[in-house]
């Protein structure tokens, strides 16, 4: 008892003495001068030179006047705590201080550091004559980033308006040109030559807007697992306009992304912008859960959907997104993926793109799965893959294309509604240059208990058909509406009670990580008995 009396006395007098040692500057764009210690309000700083070469720790803040406009870079180093973090935030009244990066490669850089939380900061960064020494092809709101071994964690960053993202010059590119822009507004970057890694990363309630590549990025050099960022948050942020993918992990784990609003990635609005990506990709990722977002009107000549499972991913589960208007399509899974899913999704009027139009070279689809992983790489995968009370509806006169790859191992398709009103076709030849699947389809396959609102919807040459297919229509709210709730059905007799419990695939041991059945439909109604078919419970 009294070395736990002791020891409790040793941690309050440790926090107490970090509270005593901690700093607050302040700095003023209009009021400041560099000439002053920034220790209190009545003697501010004017811009970041003396705190950029400061360490910091728990307690410690950086507060910038509301008001301020900076043109510069702030630069973070930091050891603190997740309890106590270094924080840096506005101060006083008015307009939200705006840091401007024009000429720097980071608005805000953040390297090494542990007990961060960045919020209530405007970030601009449209190109510039260099003032600091650095690639002229990179250009980052924040970037947030580890090359010394070991893990750095606890970084949040909170309410950030970021926007105007542009590097000073353009480098060769996939995207629509030759050369594009790769500025990205956020970056979590870990790895280098070392053995370093991030923990414990939140971005939630930030708004983007016109970058020239990425929305919010994270990154690890590292091929090793156990080294991949990790603990990771991504939560009710809003991009839009975005030149490349809005949301793009790689090398991730234990990831959250919800709640989040994603309109036209892949952006054509600034000439200089890539103007191909999809609203999210995972690649190199495992253990992800991307729910309850909204994806909307990605374009670009290849992928741009409104979320997609890239390769070399285990355990990604996509579920309660509304996906709509995505050139690219609705679900594209690549090779060596393993248990992933597509559950209790809306799509709606996905994958019009059109191979050969508007320098397209692939088509967009409504459900694709490749075993593409990587060029010159021997195509495998995916496998085991659950694809399951989607609700998919396309507009009349439209084209909706599938792709099976014949390197699919293991199929679940059922409890759909795929309510497609045009042509459909079994597109061949897109990334796996795959012949036509040969008499035995692949193994193992759950197709059945779909419901298709007329008989031939699905391509003849698919290679797999549906073994107890449904026929009849929904009868949807309002079909052809932007609301989700316009493709709630209303044909009970169709649908209520009529799915199939979830199976694992034979010869699958593991099924989901997160469980087949989940607890509730699209709009959080509680799954009671047998569940309906397609992405909502109906009374």
């Amino acid at each position: 008892m009294k070395v736990k009396t002791f020891f409790t006395a040793a941690v309050l007098l440790t926090f107490a003495l970090s509270q005593a040692r901690a700093e607050t500057y302040y700095i003023d764009s209009q009021e400041g001068s560099d000439s002053n210690s920034g220790l209190s309000e009545s003697s501010p700083l004017e811009g970041f030179e003396k705190v950029n070469s400061k360490s910091f720790a728990s307690g410690d803040k950086i507060l910038i006047k509301r008001g301020s406009k900076i043109n510069g870079s702030l630069k973070i180093s930091a050891n603190a705590s997740a309890e106590n973090p270094l924080v840096i935030a506005p101060y006083g009244k008015g307009q939200e201080p705006v840091i401007d990066a024009a000429g720097y490669l980071a608005g805000v850089h953040i390297k090494n550091s542990s007990g961060v939380v960045l919020k209530g900061i405007e970030i601009t960064g449209d190109a510039g004559k260099p003032k600091e020494k650095f690639n002229q092809t990179q250009r980052y709101a924040v970037l947030v980033e580890a090359d010394k071994g070991g893990v750095h964690k606890s970084i949040r960053l909170e309410e950030l308006d970021i926007h105007d993202i542009f590097a000073a010059k353009q480098r060769p590119s996939d995207g629509k040109n030759k050369t594009s822009n790769r500025a990205v507004g956020i970056l979590f970057s870990s790895g280098g030559n070392t053995n370093s890694f991030l923990s414990d990363l939140t971005v939630i309630n930030c708004r983007i807007r016109k970058t020239g590549f990425t929305g919010i990025s994270f990154s690890c050099n590292n091929k090793e697992e156990k080294y991949y960022n990790t603990g990771i948050r991504v939560l009710k942020n809003r991009l839009q306009y975005i030149g490349g993918p809005g949301i793009q992990p790689s090398r991730a784990k234990d990831m959250l992304v919800q709640g989040n609003k994603v309109y036209r990635s892949g952006s054509t609005a600034d000439k200089r912008m890539h103007s191909r990506g999809s609203g999210i990709w995972t690649w190199s990722c495992s253990d992800v859960l991307i729910e309850k977002n909204k994806f909307t009107q990605a374009g670009g000549k290849a992928d741009s959907c409104g979320m997609h499972i890239d390769f070399n991913c285990r355990n990604v589960v996509i579920q309660y997104n509304y996906s709509a208007y995505n050139a690219g399509g609705f679900i594209e899974i690549l090779g060596n993926n393993h248990n992933c899913a597509y559950r209790y999704n809306v799509s709606v009027n996905d994958g019009f793109r059109e191979k050969g139009k508007k320098g397209a070279h692939q088509e967009g689809k409504i459900l694709w799965t490749s075993g593409y992983v990587g060029r010159n790489r021997e195509k495998h995968g995916p496998y085991n893959s659950y694809i399951y009370n989607n609700t998919i509806y396309t507009k009349p006169g439209s084209r909706s294309c599938f792709s099976i790859s014949p390197t699919t191992q293991g199929l679940l398709i059922a409890n759909n509604i795929f309510c497609l009103n045009g042509k459909t076709v079994n597109v061949l030849g897109d990334q796996d240059n795959q012949k036509a699947r040969s008499e035995n389809p692949f193994e193992p396959v759950v197709f059945k208990n779909n419901i298709y609102c007329s008989p031939d919807i699905l391509p003849e040459d698919l290679g797999i058909k549906d073994s107890n297919p449904i026929y009849g229509s929904p009868d949807f709210q309002q079909p052809g509406g932007w609301q989700v709730q316009n493709y709630i059905p209303q044909n009970k007799g169709l649908i209520k009670d009529k799915g199939i419990e979830i199976p694992k695939l034979p010869s699958d041991e593991t099924g989901l990580e997160i469980g087949l059945e989940p607890p509730h439909d699209f709009a959080g109604k509680e799954i009671k008995g047998r569940p309906d078919i397609g992405a909502f419970e109906i009374d």
